[in-house]
């Protein structure tokens, strides 16, 4: 399955994916985890009028100790927001080993890294074709998962914490 994380509301823009999925291969499903909102049932609107029901899941409230094992057993992660303040659940996915499609256009870029795919968030058939690629060709799905993996640990708290000693020490040098 293909996995996205987040609120299911507008600015998400989790639609692009279920449009993307008439031309996903039938057995691949969509799993939606998240928060209930308006936008919603626009999401499930969709999914009944192009009878996906069978292959488009939202999940509502899942506990925070289930989403490692939904990331890894993941085939892709998708996440065509609209707007981010940054985007942890691609680094999550990434994390997990599990290679990531996400929108262009905010600061999705950062958090995915080269080694993700990026398309215009209002491009379905550029979203089918990504997905479709990660899907179909497991060296660039396992070239992809280790390269997100290595780029993840750019954000390491170790990593960071260092970093940030490092602007203490400069600043404190400036001081003197």
């Amino acid at each position: 399955y293909i996995l996205n994380v987040g609120g299911i509301e507008e600015r998400k823009n989790v639609l692009l994916a279920v449009k993307a999925m008439p031309c996903i291969p039938e057995d691949v499903h969509l799993v939606i985890a998240g928060k209930r909102t308006p936008y919603t049932e626009k999401v499930e609107e969709f999914v009944r009028e192009n009878h996906l029901s069978g292959r488009v899941h939202l999940l509502h409230n899942v506990s925070f100790r289930h989403l490692p094992a939904m990331y890894q057993m993941a085939e892709a992660f998708v996440y065509p927001s609209r707007f981010e303040g940054f985007g942890i659940p691609i680094l999550e996915a990434l994390n997990s080993s599990v290679p990531v499609v996400a929108a262009t256009g905010s600061c999705l870029e950062e958090a995915g890294g080269p080694d993700s795919v990026y398309v215009h968030p209002d491009d379905k058939e550029g979203m089918a074709s990504a997905l479709n690629q990660i899907l179909n060709n497991p060296e660039r799905k396992a070239f992809m998962a280790e390269q997100g993996r290595k780029y993840a640990e750019n954000f390491s708290e170790k990593k960071q914490a260092g970093q940030l000693m490092e602007l203490y020490h400069s600043l404190s040098s400036e001081n003197k």
